[in-house]
């Protein structure tokens, strides 16, 4: 990874907190500068935003959905202050109806814009018709709150989701490498025991909660990463499958253990997934062929078994498992090697 990656990564969340440190002295100054009446609000909007978006694709997806929703709240918002005060009735049943309906809309396309309506008329206009003057400061200071807020997300140490993506690929070859590892030494001394593989899938469902912002940084690259994704999870039910078998139990035990290669075929394997890893740690990828990785070229001996010997179901279970692995994990390094590639070229 490069520096910066590395950098956002580790100190993440005291980045996070310098960028709300300086959104909020930038409007702290600001408003003390100029003077600016209920000033609080801009300051309540820089920590909604800055507390619900954390990356840069989460800023880039939700920018447009937040100011066209301060907008339009505002609109309708100040829109009600037209209704004369002694119709104080009609004001409040206006801006319920008005925010219930924006409620309702936070299940559909636009959510995220549906609820700022929501917000934004609340603050406009929920202090009644005879606030007009605090409901237009109001929106004012919302709306360039908004905008300074949105800008210290993008150009003050921003978080790129991609990047704490990619550093989830890495944790993962360098967890698929230990636990291949293991499940061959446990292979080899014939002493099996399950091995868990949580871990795996944490970091599956944490790639899945940054897809969202992975998508709107990389427009280009999106897919790529989709894919990426989905070589993961192949790799991750085969892995699961493989360690979660007893093998000493099964029929096929002495054939898999007595197959000539195998053992050092899945040794390379896992040499392999080790390598993959610094390379990633690197940015630089060197894609495998599968012709290159031995698992792909072992044969099962060539002499007859009968057919009633049951004993070749778990063994060559075992081997289509191995072969899968080897398969995907080519797959993996040809779309990391594009990807890494894409990206140095820009």
């Amino acid at each position: 990874m490069k520096n910066y990656s590395r950098f956002a990564i580790k100190y993440f969340r005291q980045l996070l907190v310098f960028r709300v440190f300086v959104a909020l002295s930038i409007i702290v100054s600001i408003i003390q500068i100029f003077n600016l009446p209920y000033g609080s609000w801009a300051l309540i909007t820089t920590v909604t935003i800055m507390g619900s978006i954390h990356f840069l694709g989460g800023v880039l997806s939700k920018a447009n959905q937040r100011i066209t929703g301060t907008i339009l709240g505002a609109i309708i918002g100040l829109s009600l202050y037209l209704i004369p005060t002694s119709y104080n009735w009609l004001h409040h049943i206006i801006l319920i109806t008005t925010v219930v309906t924006a409620i309702y809309y936070t299940q559909g396309k636009y959510s995220y814009a549906a609820l700022v309506v929501a917000i934004t008329v609340v603050v406009v206009a929920g202090g009644g018709p005879e606030d007009l003057h605090a409901a237009m400061w109001r929106t004012i200071n919302v709306f360039w709150a908004a905008i300074v807020t949105i800008c210290c997300s993008l150009y003050i140490f921003p978080a790129r989701a991609t990047d704490h993506y990619l550093n989830y690929t890495h944790q993962f070859i360098k967890l698929c490498c230990n636990y291949y590892h293991q499940h061959n030494q446990q292979i080899a001394v014939e002493n099996f025991q399950p091995i868990d593989i949580n871990p795996l899938s944490n970091i599956l469902d944490k790639q899945t909660s940054l897809q969202p912002h992975t998508k709107n940084e990389n427009i280009a690259s999106k897919q790529l990463l989709t894919e990426i994704m989905l070589t993961e999870e192949q790799i991750f039910t085969m892995m699961g499958s493989m360690l979660h078998t007893r093998w000493d139990k099964q029929l096929g035990q002495n054939k898999i253990n007595d197959m000539p290669g195998l053992m050092e075929a899945k040794e390379q394997l896992a040499d392999r997934f080790s390598r993959l890893a610094i390379q990633i740690e690197n940015q630089h990828i060197l894609p495998v062929k599968q012709e290159e990785i031995k698992m792909l070229s072992l044969l099962p001996p060539t002499e007859n078994h009968e057919q009633s010997d049951t004993s070749n179901i778990s063994y060559y279970g075992y081997l289509w498992l191995n072969r899968e692995i080897a398969r995907q994990f080519s797959q993996l390094t040809h779309l990391l090697s594009e990807y890494y590639s894409h990206l140095n070229n820009k």
